[in-house]
């Protein structure tokens, strides 16, 4: 160990003591920058996503028409999937909401009609449903044979990949929710076949509806349904709030340019 003379020896201890303080310094201006940077993007992109759900992200087209034509559309789709057994009868039981002549909205339950509380005001060739109407909570398909368990680790690149020979089968492209742990309320987008971890549902998107729209509403809700878990031990997704959550509908060509429109500002914030 290069060892100097005594004096010199004090003199680095003493620029040492000097100097130390500082680089702490800047290192904790560094962290809170750091920080701050991450959490203006997020505001950033929260900001956004509102903007988006609002109908205020993109002009309204008249040529477009009105989002009312989808409903039957949705009906229709559920109406068959339930026949057909990949969704429960649950499914159907829609209310009825439309707007009145005051421009509010409406719901009629079981023959009571109740007013609608909005969290936002929406274009008035859009219509007002509720999460449920278009998404549904579904376990997979059961199946046999060798696959990948996709759990969240492995969706997160924090893992490789583990092989199992059963589960909850789902397809390359399909949309899974977590509905236990602390990021209750997360969807991925299955990358690749295979089995469902057991932390996950899938996620059944109307076909009527356009799918980046659906997912861009539930990542603007995402701290809410982060922060509204049930359970002590193991929090889950509350899905009375998932399911009643409501949703602005534009036509089908609108809610494409939303979703385009928000691929290109978060392409800014890269």
């Amino acid at each position: 160990i290069p060892y100097p003379p005594s004096k010199e020896l004090q003199k680095i201890i003493n620029k040492l003591e000097a100097i130390l303080p500082q680089i702490e310094k800047y290192n904790n201006a560094q962290n809170k920058l750091d920080e701050l940077n991450k959490t203006v993007k997020d505001l950033i992109k929260k900001s956004v996503l509102q903007e988006a759900i609002q109908g205020k992200l993109v002009s309204q087209l008249e040529e477009e028409g009105t989002a009312k034509e989808l409903l039957g559309q949705i009906k229709a789709e559920k109406q068959r999937l339930v026949k057909d057994g990949k969704l429960k009868k649950s499914a159907l039981n829609d209310s009825v909401k439309f707007r009145g002549d005051d421009n509010k909205y409406y719901e009629t339950i079981n023959g009571e009609t109740v007013e609608i509380e909005l969290p936002f005001e929406y274009p008035n060739n859009w219509t007002v449903l509720r999460l449920k109407d278009i998404c549904q909570l579904t376990d997979g398909e059961k199946k046999l044979g060798k696959g990948v368990c996709l759990d969240a680790k492995y969706l997160r690149g924090k893992s490789s990949a583990t092989i199992i020979e059963k589960g909850r089968f789902v397809l390359a492209g399909d949309s899974i929710i977590l509905v236990d742990g602390e990021n209750s309320g997360e969807v991925f987008t299955v990358p690749q076949d295979g089995y469902m971890g057991s932390t996950f549902k899938q996620l059944w998107l109307s076909s009527a509806m356009w799918k980046p729209y659906i997912l861009a509403f539930i990542l603007f809700y995402k701290s809410e349904l982060r922060n509204s878990k049930r359970g002590a031990a193991i929090p889950h997704l509350n899905k009375v709030l998932f399911y009643n959550l409501t949703i602005g509908n534009p036509p089908l060509a609108e809610q494409k340019r939303i979703t385009q429109r928000i691929d290109e500002l978060f392409q800014l914030l890269k």
